[in-house]
């Protein structure tokens, strides 16, 4: 990709709620992150396809920075590695360890060569974003993986600490299910960095090793560490549910079991007398059950607290069942859509249950097919958009276009408070993000052809 084949920027405020930015993707392998391109506070849009890394600038009005990655180029990070306050890229090819200098304006000078040293980041089928300069002893290292060990250098390549590899297969509780993968490390947002295993999907780890060998450091809000858990074996592994206070806690913890139909949802308040008890699944108690009409919905995001109390809320979604007469079944073949509801249940913890009323709903239709393939929620985020301390709405209600919805002290309104078309059909959320720091959240979506960003208006 080069700066000529960047779209013409669209910068729209609609609705006074985003900017919609495009970008181009060339190839559908063309991977999409944030990190930062300039020395501003807001994190920058990445695009990486094969060897051609572009940087787009929030600064330089995503202008885009075209950055060639030198051949047999495996991991790579984006940071200040000279404490200029400017990120570098630091890339690994072979055995040289690479530094590109993001520029700017103007072409990227030609890499540095820092070091040379054997690693086990390399080959590889093509480049790919991984953790390499970590805070240690308030400086900025590189954290190179090698045989039998992790070795911390500094950019001539000094040798400044060596800790013996970390080679324990982990199996990890996640809040969508379980796994084991070896560790391995990755950035994914702007202000985090998790520790993450790669299976068949990628799950965030929920809770610091003691034997990890670099602590997170209070300077370097980049490279907070999530903690990891350690098991023998998988029947050790509690299933728990999803916790119902947004402060990180998890002694009460809602439990949610669909029916064999998808037509109702099973709900009992599990709660345990210490958080050590419930990461061990001891002395738990587990309230009555519950039915709620609905299946649980299926998003990217924390935890829903729509009300803003500090606790987590249900969110199911359902549909009225098609009758069997030619005219019902007429009609929705030819219309090719079907009525979906989405409802809110708040959470009571006077009660110790959610409210059985819905405390709001959202109206809308899907696709029928989307029916038949899986779900109709499609590319939903649940978030808090306008930084109120609400969580807030936002899904595809069709192929093509995807709504917002604020919420509000009486709920959802009926209509979108902001809804985007694209020219092509979305394909997934490839991010969602505070890029300012400023508590809004800015999504990005994908489509075949095009990165949109939809960054909260000023």
């Amino acid at each position: 990709m080069t700066g000529a084949g960047l779209s013409a920027l669209v910068c729209t405020c609609l609705a006074a709620l985003f900017e919609v930015h495009s970008f181009p993707l060339t190839g559908q392998r063309a991977q999409v992150f944030l990190a930062n391109a300039d020395m501003d506070k807001t994190a920058d849009i990445f695009v990486l396809d094969d060897l051609q890394l572009t940087a787009y600038p929030s600064a330089a009005n995503y202008a885009p920075v075209a950055i060639p990655l030198a051949e047999n180029t495996s991991a790579f990070d984006i940071a200040d590695l000279d404490g200029d306050g400017k990120d570098e890229v630091i890339a690994v090819c072979g055995d040289r360890i690479l530094c590109y200098t993001i520029p700017a304006g103007g072409p990227v000078p030609p890499a540095r060569e820092l070091f040379t040293l054997q690693t086990r980041l390399g080959p590889s089928q093509s480049p790919y974003p991984q953790v390499i300069v970590v805070k240690h002893d308030g400086r900025s290292l590189l954290a190179l993986p090698c045989d039998g060990s992790v070795e911390l250098r500094s950019a001539d390549g000094t040798l400044v600490s060596r800790y013996d590899a970390i080679d324990k297969t982990r199996i990890m509780v996640s809040d969508n299910g379980m796994s084991a993968s070896l560790l391995n490390w990755s950035r994914r947002r702007r202000n985090r960095v998790d520790l993450q295993v790669w299976v068949s999907s990628h799950i965030e780890l929920k809770t610091t090793t003691a034997d990890a060998p670099f602590a997170p450091s209070p300077e370097d809000p980049w490279k907070r560490m999530s903690r990891v858990a350690v098991f023998d074996d998988l029947s050790q592994v509690p299933r728990a549910g999803f916790p119902l206070k947004t402060d990180g806690t998890t002694l009460l913890r809602a439990v949610c079991v669909p029916s064999r139909r998808h037509q109702n949802t099973t709900v009992r308040i599990r709660e345990a007398k210490s958080e050590e008890d419930d990461f061990l699944a001891k002395n738990i108690t587990l309230g009555p059950e519950r039915k709620y009409p609905g299946e649980q919905v299926r998003y990217d995001g924390d935890y829903p607290d729509f009300n803003g109390d500090g606790y987590v809320d249900l969110t199911l979604w359902k549909a009225p069942t098609p009758g069997m007469s030619v005219d019902t079944l007429t009609r929705a073949i030819t219309g090719g859509v079907w009525p979906l509801e989405i409802v809110f249940h708040l959470f009571s913890p006077v009660k110790m249950r959610f409210e059985p009323t819905p405390w709001s709903r959202i109206a809308l239709t899907a696709p029928v097919r989307w029916f038949l393939e899986s779900a109709p929620i499609r590319n939903a985020v649940l978030c808090d958009l306008n930084s109120d301390k609400r969580t807030d709405v936002a899904l595809s209600d069709t192929d093509h276009s995807f709504a917002v919805w604020l919420s509000t002290e009486k709920g959802f309104a009926r209509s979108p408070d902001f809804r985007h078309t694209c020219t092509e059909t979305i394909e997934d959320v490839a991010f969602h993000a505070d890029l300012d720091g400023d508590g809004r959240t800015s999504i990005g979506l994908r489509t075949a052809k095009n990165l949109y960003l939809l960054k909260p208006c000023p």
